[in-house]
């Protein structure tokens, strides 16, 4: 992954400023070459590919939204949180209090060694 320099406020101290690696980012992979990818790399076509992430698309939310988890254990861990706001009384507690839905991912054991792999490069 490459990376470049830039110049910010430290968090610790605001009036001090360092040097920060920052990622550069690529292009944007789209679904097309994300199926032709997986087609090329597999025994399933192109159509099939698309098929399955499309009908993953409409599952998982799903199952998110019921509070449940899901595991693609080679992939990782889905799962939904939100953020909030307090009330000073239990009972003044309602769904109101939910201010944005978040999704919430942890990546596999096998992902993440993947990822620690990946050789870093200064832009």
């Amino acid at each position: 992954m490459k990376f470049k320099t830039l110049k910010r406020a430290n968090p610790l101290n605001r009036e001090e400023e360092l040097y920060y690696p920052a990622p550069v980012f690529g292009e944007q992979i789209g679904e097309d070459e994300l199926t032709e990818e997986i087609s090329y790399a597999s025994s399933v076509n192109q159509s099939d590919v698309r098929s399955v992430l499309s009908n993953l698309l409409e599952i998982l939310p799903r199952h998110l939204m019921h509070g449940d988890s899901v595991n693609l254990e080679k992939f990782g861990i889905f799962r939904l949180s939100f953020e909030s706001t307090g009330s000073e009384k239990e009972s003044d507690v309602t769904a109101q209090n939910i201010t944005r839905l978040k999704i919430l991912f942890r990546p596999s054991t096998k992902l993440k060694d993947k990822i620690s792999k990946t050789s870093l490069v200064h832009q």
